[in-house]
């Protein structure tokens, strides 16, 4: 008895200890303002989301303050009607039209904002206009059948005048893949051509824990912990490997990346899919556009290791849009020439390989730059 007695002593003595230290370095983490929050949460419908209420600073990439509104995209809350004369403008797209990498104001969508709202002439606001608003529903890994599920159960709920697709010609095809996935919905066209939603990542084991109560708690916890939050974030960077030393950086030359190709299944798919898209949104009395950006093999520093026809899926998809009479502006070939005449550097970051990821803060402006003009005479 007096054995078990100094046994349970111990333990509890133990259990103080290790408790009290915890505590001690939470607090410590909050002291020093370090925080990792968890962005991405599991969504029913699209798999993945950005996590309502979200905020802090991506660093996994570039470096940006960010903050997910409380209905789960990125920006300041807004009211789903907007204001009389307001000028509403969604954009759909994937990792770029997130822009994590960069803050907020850095963003093509917010500079697009900026440049609409000061724009002398401009077809898309009227004579009253009292202001517009272009809102940002992307979310990094999406493709267009995401894209697609975000304007049915989220987007079109805020009433735009317009919206724009963005598309990301590095991966958007190949996500358009009809092949199922442990993390998203994937789109398939049965024998009569119509749109069939495969939810079966709802079976995967990773979604069933995440969506069962010891996993939501376990989420809880750590979108609250300091200690958690730097714990997930060193397990992500571990198994993502995206931020090279700097020594291997400088000593290994970074090579051109290569975009992978689509089967002609992904490309009936994203035809079909961009074409739901473009009916869905004429049906609630708002218009629609196509726009693309550039992958970093494009608009590569060295142009003699770029591909020789970077614009070939361009050229693909301008096609298809054309006969569906859809809005097109490719980006790539205006960003290439500019990049090219300024000498500059649209996609990486400093400390970063050059010329690979995501539109740094040169990529986002110019964007905006050759954006707004193109919407205006729409």
């Amino acid at each position: 008895m007096a054995a078990m007695k100094r046994w349970l002593a111990n333990v509890a003595a133990l259990s103080v200890g290790v408790t009290a230290s915890l505590v001690f370095v939470e607090v410590g983490l909050r002291v020093a303002g370090l925080k990792y929050p968890a962005f991405y949460t599991v969504d029913a419908v699209r798999g993945f989301a950005l996590r309502p209420g979200a905020q802090g600073e991506w660093t996994r990439e570039g470096r940006g303050e960010v903050r997910i509104n409380r209905a789960g995209f990125r920006g300041r809350d807004v009211d789903q009607s907007p204001a009389p004369g307001v000028l509403r403008i969604a954009v759909l797209g994937d990792s770029f039209t997130e822009a994590l990498q960069v803050d907020e104001q850095q963003s093509f969508v917010q500079q697009l904002q900026k440049r609409l709202a000061s724009a002398e002439r401009c077809s898309l606001r009227r004579k009253d206009s009292a202001g517009v608003e272009v809102l940002n529903f992307g979310v990094g890994a999406y493709g267009t059948g995401q894209q697609l599920l975000t304007w049915r159960h989220l987007a079109r709920r805020y009433r735009p005048d317009w919206v724009v697709l963005v598309v990301y010609p590095g991966n958007d095809f190949t996500d358009n893949e009809p092949v199922s996935r442990s993390d998203r919905p994937v789109f398939v066209l049965d024998a009569q051509n119509n749109l069939v939603v495969d939810q079966g990542f709802r079976q995967s084991a990773a979604y069933r824990w995440r969506m069962s109560l010891p996993g939501r708690a376990l989420d809880g916890l750590v979108n609250h912990s300091r200690l958690l939050q730097l714990l997930n974030e060193a397990k992500n960077r571990w198994a993502s490997r995206v931020q090279p030393d700097q020594e291997q950086i400088q000593s290994v030359r970074p090579q051109v990346p290569r975009t992978p190709v689509a089967s002609d299944q992904a490309w009936r798919l994203t035809d079909h899919l961009i074409a739901a898209l473009a009916s869905e949104v004429q049906a609630d009395q708002a218009r629609f556009a196509v726009i693309s950006t550039s992958a970093p093999e494009q608009v590569w520093p060295i142009a003699s290791e770029r591909p020789s026809q970077p614009f070939a899926q361009e050229q693909r998809l301008g096609s298809l849009l054309a006969k569906r009479q859809i809005p097109y502006l490719p980006l790539a070939p205006d960003l290439q020439r500019q990049a090219d005449q300024a000498g500059l550097l649209l996609h990486g970051f400093k400390g970063q390989a050059p010329g690979e990821g995501h539109w740094n803060a040169n990529g986002h402006r110019l964007a905006a730059d050759l954006i707004a003009p193109w919407l205006c005479q729409l």
